[in-house]
């Protein structure tokens, strides 16, 4: 279910007509990377991309810049790409007065608007924004000239995206998890995104997603440290991690739900200790599936472990799992032995490579 600026841009994608300036609007992370995926791949060959596509920010980039290499015949590519990140700072430029001590700089709107008025035939320009004014003459000249993308609409029904995403990934959601996975993630459709992929993985070949699964597995909006807390434990610091724990479970988080959010996370450690140390964030996002901040915690965490610790490590968090199902578990207890077993020292592990 895109937003309707996002299924107009992808409609005219699918018929091959690309509009020659498109604004991303919003700040939903999931519809802007989707926007941006589409965009490169209906208009830019993989072997031409390292040619054919530019990224600015427009703190750092004047408009004037922009547009000279908007103008500009990309090599060894028949089209290009460039995104503008950050677009706000134009919209406050466009605002600023000059004086005697700080001349003002060439009328950003005006640059635009001359550019508009003849945009390359071989580029496509992208600008993004998480919000503009619209009152400002900015705001109005991209309404007039650029293909307006709204990734967040208020109103849009977030059970029904949760449904398409799901059914996306071969996964069969039934109302109940629906609207536990619309509650745990706050209804933002990238958190869903990565939620999905885990439930896909615990879900296997049946597809099929309960309310139950949901509620096992995704750790609530307000407690998504579970990433800091496996840093902690690759650290070897376990006196903070049972802290943590303690303050997770103090806030309504559950035994079971915790330990089933780590599962996810040590098998996604077990294939990021495959991705070179100091991988760049970008390369390590693409090969584990995950958003580059997290990729790039995932890579660190994973090379302070061996092999034969990560795979004691989901040994120990399956025998918790089946504890901590058991009658009259006493899931404090659980917790606290499962987190002296992943945070053995760093030393005691280096030494037992496999």
């Amino acid at each position: 279910m895109p937003t309707a600026g996002a299924e107009r841009l992808l409609d005219r994608l699918a018929k091959g007509q690309a509009p020659p300036v498109v604004v991303l609007l919003g700040a939903d992370p999931y519809w802007r990377d989707l926007c941006r995926r589409k965009l490169l791949e209906a208009l830019v060959p993989e072997s031409m991309r390292d040619w054919a596509v530019t990224r600015f920010t427009a703190d750092e980039a004047s408009p004037s810049e922009v547009v000279g290499r908007a103008q500009m015949q990309p090599m060894l590519a028949p089209r290009q790409l460039l995104f503008v990140t950050e677009v706000e700072a134009w919209e406050k430029g466009s605002a600023e007065k000059g004086s005697p001590e700080k001349p003002k700089r060439k009328d950003p709107l005006a640059v635009l608007e001359g550019y508009f008025s003849d945009p390359a035939p071989f580029t496509v320009l992208v600008l993004e924004a998480v919000k503009l004014d619209q009152r400002t003459r900015f705001a109005r000249l991209l309404g007039e000239h650029a293909l307006v993308v709204e990734l967040d609409v208020a109103g849009a029904d977030p059970t029904r995206l949760a449904l398409q995403l799901a059914r996306e990934r071969g996964l069969e959601l039934d109302p109940g998890a629906a609207a536990a996975l619309v509650e745990a993630t706050a209804g933002r459709a990238a958190r869903m995104a990565v939620e999905l992929e885990k439930l896909a993985c615990y879900a296997g070949e049946s597809g099929r997603i309960s309310a139950a699964d949901v509620g096992a597995l995704v750790v609530a909006e307000g407690s998504a440290q579970v990433w800091e807390l496996a840093g902690l434990l690759a650290a070897g610091k376990r006196g903070p991690a049972l802290e943590l724990v303690d303050d997770l479970m103090s806030r309504g988080e559950t035994a079971p739900k915790l330990v089933g959010a780590l599962a996810w996370i040590y098998r996604k450690l077990v294939t990021a200790a495959e991705v070179p140390a100091g991988a760049a964030p970008w390369q390590a996002a693409r090969q584990l599936g995950m958003r580059p901040e997290a990729a790039s915690a995932a890579v660190e965490h994973a090379h302070r472990l061996s092999r034969a610790q990560l795979a004691d490590s989901l040994m120990g968090l399956a025998e918790a799992d089946d504890r901590l199902k058991s009658t009259g578990a006493d899931d404090r207890g659980v917790m606290a032995f499962l987190m002296a077993r992943l945070s053995r020292p760093v030393a005691l592990r280096k030494g037992n490579k496999a």
